[in-house]
């Protein structure tokens, strides 16, 4: 493999990195800027001469968080692919979706001209033997607020189209890379499997990918057109802004904190949705996943882990959670230990459990079921959303993956599981059946 790769626009000059070939920073739009802020993304320019790919670019303006990310730009719309060395081309693709309730989130340099990526995939590649694709879509306010109620001039949903025309750059260019363009895999955990399977419904996204693992997906977390038009006005006056054009003029400190604002108004009011979702708004949306599934045709891997909604759960102290419980409208279970794990087990079963089951018994197409079990060392929260994210790419950002024997393993076993299912449409048990029980990894 060469360093040096042509792309259809421009060639790029990527560098090794524990055995792999990264091509970092490579953009597949143009900057989402000025008049292109609040809409649809197109694609980028050609350049001239060799672009250094040697470092990734910066990542998008979002709200500080647990998954959230610095070294952010309104100009963030770039990839990272990630080529195993001494491989048979040509090789399955993965492409990584990250999550974050579609308010923080991304892929790129850690700090401005770092060769620190905020998700290294280097040995996810390696060890699963795909061409690993990671990369930047849009957030909060320009990715997914619903200013287009409020003037159609922009767009709706640009998060998902962003995700579009990434998918379209792999589907032109990663043949140069050693990839397969007709065997590519879409993977992706919370809001990022989400929007995976909002693409599955979407015309734009045709032809694109010819399998899915969708990993925790808050599949309930779209908006119908009026509530999207009423909190983008939520947001307007948190932003402190009268019209939605204003809202290009704020500074990146002033999103920030009109993004932190505008999330805490929807847990004042008892109200545990992601305050910036895709609306299913009747165009580029038509309808939840849970219908678009009755129609599903790719391979799909969907799963859980064992103790999703303990993250949410474990910060509410014992004296507020009966009020909290009351508050958010969870419903403990019947089963459980403690009044707080029955708690727990109720907000799994309606944010996560439930809307899972229901996509996979009604899907069309083969699916496969699984549930992740296993506790890290030294973990604060058991078992809870995200959890296998550092143990299945060795390190996930801040979340570091533990180097004891048995965590290694666990994370050897996931990068095979993954990387069967990518190259073959088979993770290695039987299908799931309507109503069946999911494959265990422990």
């Amino acid at each position: 493999m060469q360093d040096t790769v042509r792309t259809v626009y421009g060639e790029v000059k990527g560098t090794q990195r524990d055995g792999v070939r990264l091509f970092a920073g490579i953009p597949f739009a143009a900057p989402p800027v000025g008049e292109r802020l609040f809409r649809h993304p197109v694609q980028p320019e050609p350049w001239e001469g060799v672009l250094d790919a040697s470092r990734g670019r910066e990542n998008p303006v979002q709200s500080k968080g647990r998954h959230g990310v610095s070294n952010s730009s309104l100009d963030c719309l770039y990839l990272n692919v990630f080529v195993p060395e001494k491989a048979e081309m040509p090789l399955p693709v993965m492409v990584w979706f990250y999550g974050g309730s579609y308010k923080e989130g991304g892929t790129g340099a850690t700090e401005k001209g770092s060769e620190e990526l905020a998700l290294d995939a280097s040995r996810f590649a390696r060890e699963t033997g795909c061409v690993t694709v990671t990369f930047n879509y849009r957030v909060n306010l320009s990715g997914f607020l619903y200013l287009h109620g409020l003037d159609p001039s922009f767009d709706s949903n640009n998060g998902l189209y962003d995700q579009i025309l990434a998918l379209r750059f792999v589907r032109e260019n990663i043949a140069a890379f050693g990839g397969d363009p007709g065997c590519v895999t879409l993977f992706g955990q919370s809001a990022g499997s989400a929007c995976i399977l909002a693409l599955m419904q979407m015309p734009e996204a045709e032809g694109l990918f010819d399998k899915v693992i969708i990993q925790s997906a808050c599949a309930e977390h779209f908006f119908t057109p009026e509530e999207g038009i009423r909190y983008a006005k939520r947001y307007l006056r948190f932003a402190k802004v009268r019209t939605p054009e204003n809202l290009s003029q704020l500074s990146i400190g002033a999103v920030e904190e009109a993004n932190r604002k505008f999330a805490s108004s929807f847990r004042k009011r008892g109200d545990s949705r992601c305050a910036f979702s895709p609306v299913i708004d009747g165009e580029t949306l038509k309808e939840r996943p849970g219908e678009a599934a009755k129609r599903g045709t790719v391979p799909m891997l969907i799963g859980n882990v064992a103790e999703e909604a303990r993250l949410f759960t474990d910060w509410i102290p014992d004296r507020a959670l009966r009020v909290a419980a009351w508050y958010f409208h969870m419903k403990p279970r019947k089963e459980g230990a403690s009044y707080r794990e029955r708690v727990m087990k109720g907000l799994m079963d309606e944010l996560y459990l439930d809307p899972l089951r229901r996509i996979a018994d009604a899907y069309a197409g083969s699916v496969w079921r699984y549930e992740y079990r296993y506790v890290m060392p030294g973990s604060r929260n058991g078992c809870c959303h995200a959890s296998e994210l550092p143990v299945l790419f060795d390190d996930y950002g801040s979340w570091k993956c533990a180097d004891d024997p048995e965590t290694q393993r666990v994370g050897r076993t996931l990068r095979q599981i993954w990387g069967a299912f990518a190259k073959t449409g088979d993770p290695g048990w039987e299908e799931y059946a309507a109503g069946g029980t999911p494959h265990v990894i422990e």
